[in-house]
């Protein structure tokens, strides 16, 4: 396990939670501002270029839903967690972690 892509993926289900804690339905917000608030939170070189690979492949993965707000607007963001119960669901993010390194890993470390 790549404790890089760890800290990111746990990193940014944090924040859907938080949102969703907070009120909201989903996360909604741009990659930039993703971005942003993942390297605050985990000390990362988070780049917006960063988040279109981790949340496609955490997408292909199972572990997401996205959505588009539309033209102009940010995606929304939303884990299947309820869909697939907590058990199954946190079985499958660490199944993913087992097998999937973020490509720019060494990248995204070089803040820390």
């Amino acid at each position: 396990m790549d404790a890089v892509t760890e800290t990111l993926v746990m990193g940014f289900l944090d924040l859907i939670n938080e949102r969703k804690a907070a009120g909201r339905r989903e996360l909604a917000a741009t990659h930039k501002t993703i971005a942003a608030w993942l390297s605050e939170r985990t000390g990362l070189a988070v780049e917006p270029r960063h988040v279109p690979l981790l949340t496609a492949a955490m997408e292909e993965a199972g572990l997401l839903t996205i959505g588009g707000g539309g033209i102009g607007l940010p995606n929304t963001y939303d884990t299947t967690e309820a869909a697939l119960g907590p058990e199954q669901f946190w079985n499958q993010v660490d199944a993913f972690l087992m097998v999937w390194r973020h490509p720019s890993a060494r990248a995204l470390a070089a803040r820390r």
